[in-house]
């Protein structure tokens, strides 16, 4: 089994990393820290890092003391999470709840889970202690006034709405439940603690690759609990909020679709890279399933090394490019393909789709409302 251990890292150097690899998960100081990531502390723009390491135990952690989480919107993205947190133990079906879908399809996927389904958004919010809100963003306001008044101060709010910000969503709930000015100091009408996260769908295999950053009124502890959760089906980073556009376009992959989603990207880009190397084979000669099982197992395994070994991927190209063989040929066809460029323009595009997506959540907003506040 595979347990992300969290290490917090300072930009003036490797020091605090290696003592808390020693003391902590890997024993043996400076040489642990060099076997997992060389230098990372120095060249880490997060206050925080998710390290993966193999535990010794195939023993599964116990439950994570979050009390009931309950899922607004039952799509692609929330069943993955469920999925994810139940296969890791994190927490059971029976501690999740979820808001009806009129799909029947996907309302016997979670049956089948073993989760509950509730009647309406509110029923889930009055009854879950965390509420992961997962809909469309351009559907999220409305839910979010729906569930207002059963949102009370011990409430956390997980968001994985793409371009949502946390506090759009803290004044937007305390606004509907009667809150602002001298108000906001009674605890009932408080803005909510809210956390922000941005998943992907490979939390169903406990392969994601995830983010969470603060709100102004959630606490170390709400964020330190939540980054466990997600440490749970995966790796995580704790990020300023300022970079979520970031992470979105470097490993989002789309939990829905329509006019208002976030365009695909992270695995996505990994899938389309698989198909082509898998066309790549079928031309030469290949069997179709051959070729995608030999394509989608040399990327698995490409990213395990990199993982694991802690060497920056161009040292890893640079071993297996033998002068003037087979490999470095087929670097220089990609490099003259543009496929590098191709991929960064890729992550720029997603990464300003997602901040395209806040600013018309906010002028939406402003729109209804007249106040004129953006994000």
């Amino acid at each position: 089994m595979l347990r992300a251990a969290t290490v917090r890292v300072s930009r003036g150097g490797s020091a605090a990393l290696e003592r808390q690899l020693a003391s902590r998960h890997l024993g043996g100081g400076r040489r642990a820290a060099s076997r997992v990531f060389p230098g990372v502390a120095g060249r880490c723009r997060h206050r925080e890092i998710a390290v993966v390491a193999r535990a010794s135990s195939s023993t599964p952690p116990p439950p994570l003391a979050l009390g009931t989480v309950g899922f607004i919107g039952a799509g692609s993205m929330a069943e993955a999470m469920a999925r994810g947190f139940a296969e890791s133990g994190a927490v059971s079906p029976s501690s999740m709840r979820v808001s009806r879908s009129s799909d029947a399809a996907r309302a016997a996927r979670w049956t089948n889970l073993g989760v509950e389904a509730l009647a309406s958004n509110g029923d889930v919010a009055r009854v879950s202690d965390v509420v992961v809100l997962a809909v469309k963003p351009h559907v999220l306001p409305g839910v979010l006034t729906e569930i207002a008044s059963h949102v009370s101060p011990e409430t956390l709010l997980l968001s994985v709405a793409a371009g949502v910000s946390t506090s759009f969503i803290e004044r937007a709930v305390s606004d509907a439940r009667g809150g602002g000015g001298s108000r906001d100091d009674d605890r009932r009408f408080s803005p909510p603690r809210v956390i922000r996260v941005m998943p992907n769908t490979p939390c169903q295999v406990r392969a994601a690759a995830s983010s969470v950053s603060a709100g102004a009124h959630s606490s170390s502890a709400d964020l330190d609990a939540i980054a466990s959760l997600m440490r749970a089906v995966g790796a995580c980073v704790v990020v300023d909020e300022s970079l979520i556009d970031a992470v979105v376009g470097v490993r989002r992959v789309p939990s829905y679709t329509g006019p208002h989603t976030t365009p695909g990207s992270g695995p996505a880009y990994v899938y389309q890279i698989i198909e082509a190397m898998a066309d790549g084979g079928v031309l030469c000669g290949l069997p179709r399933a051959d070729a995608t099982l030999l394509a989608a197992q040399t990327v698995m395994g490409a990213a395990k090394m990199v993982l694991e070994s802690g060497e920056h991927p161009a040292a890893l190209k640079d071993k297996v490019c033998s002068p003037g063989g087979t490999t470095i040929r087929a670097v220089a066809a990609m490099e003259a393909a543009g496929v590098r460029a191709g991929m960064i323009a890729a992550v720029r595009a997603s990464a300003e789709r997602s901040a395209e997506l806040g600013r018309a959540t906010d002028e939406a907003e402003a729109k209804a409302t007249g106040t004129g506040k953006k994000r």
